[in-house]
């Protein structure tokens, strides 16, 4: 069978707090948009979970989030002596901030609950991602959603209004370990943009969304190409920009696809490049 993982971006990411075990409380409106990875998984003829991957940077053991997924699901249903074979055609760019490998996880999840006819409902898919990450429980249900607590703890949100995204990821990327290790050195976010951006999105407009734009890693991890890719974008037309996650890729929100095509050509150069919409990932 063949499941679809699409990517999400940050419409806003706020750093609340952190608790006692180091873990970060963040504030997140996060919208699915129309790129993915696809995932082909069968059974197999070996005990066990075998990945294959057409990027050969990604690791294809315990450290891959499908990986890990597709094991938590297993031992779950008591399935540990089943043989699963997972082939990962990636095309969410990594270190984009764009949730690929979370993604790639829901994705696997809800593959794995068909093929097998467990009938878990999706809450419990979710409590199963968040053992493998944070954006994980998002990605299971996608569409557009308010993210708290570590970011698992998922409330539907209204989707985006009708629009096109230019995304740009420049050749400059940082693991998410090391984003927040820079984000440590500085307060938490002083003013909150995620409640502003949920009355942009229960208005539907588009400028105030495009206008209410934050990410707490944008102002700290400071990178020189986001910041390039971002006054680029911007200089292009884009009603409003910012990167995603923590980065590297950045999107600028235009309301017509030709504004946007246009927008893209003069990003070239910059980075890859690549047009999406919102979209609700199912």
């Amino acid at each position: 069978m063949k499941v679809k993982a699409f990517g999400k971006i940050n419409l806003t990411l706020d750093v609340v707090g952190r608790r006692q075990d180091g873990y970060h409380l963040l504030d997140t409106v996060m919208q699915t948009v129309s790129i993915w990875d696809e995932l082909e998984i069968q059974t197999g003829r070996e005990k066990g979970v075998h990945l294959e991957c057409n990027r050969e940077s990604l690791p294809l053991d315990s450290k891959n989030t499908v990986y890990r997924a597709a094991k938590f699901f297993m031992e779950d249903q008591g399935l540990e002596n089943e043989s699963l074979s997972i082939y990962i055609h990636k095309f969410i760019p990594t270190r984009s901030g764009m949730g690929g490998g979370s993604a790639d996880a829901a994705a696997v999840l809800r593959g794995l609950n068909e093929l097998y006819d467990a009938k878990l409902p999706q809450e419990k898919l979710m409590e199963l991602g968040a053992k493998v990450g944070a954006d994980v429980p998002f990605c299971v249900g996608g569409g557009a959603a308010r993210c708290t607590g570590t970011g698992t703890q998922v409330a539907p949100a209204p989707m985006m209004p009708s629009c096109w995204l230019v995304v740009c990821k420049p050749p400059a990327g940082m693991s998410t370990p090391r984003a927040y290790a820079l984000l440590d050195q500085y307060p938490l976010s002083s003013t909150q943009a995620t409640p502003r951006m949920m009355d942009a999105l229960n208005a539907g407009n588009l400028r105030r969304v495009a206008k209410g734009l934050a990410n707490r890693f944008d102002e700290t991890i400071r990178m020189n190409q986001v910041r390039g890719v971002k006054r680029g974008l911007l200089e292009a037309g884009a009603m409003g920009a910012m990167m995603t996650g923590s980065g590297s890729g950045v999107y600028g929100i235009f309301e017509a696809e030709q504004q946007a095509r246009s927008a893209m050509r003069q990003m070239e150069g910059y980075g890859k490049v690549f047009l999406v919409r919102p979209c609700t990932g199912v």
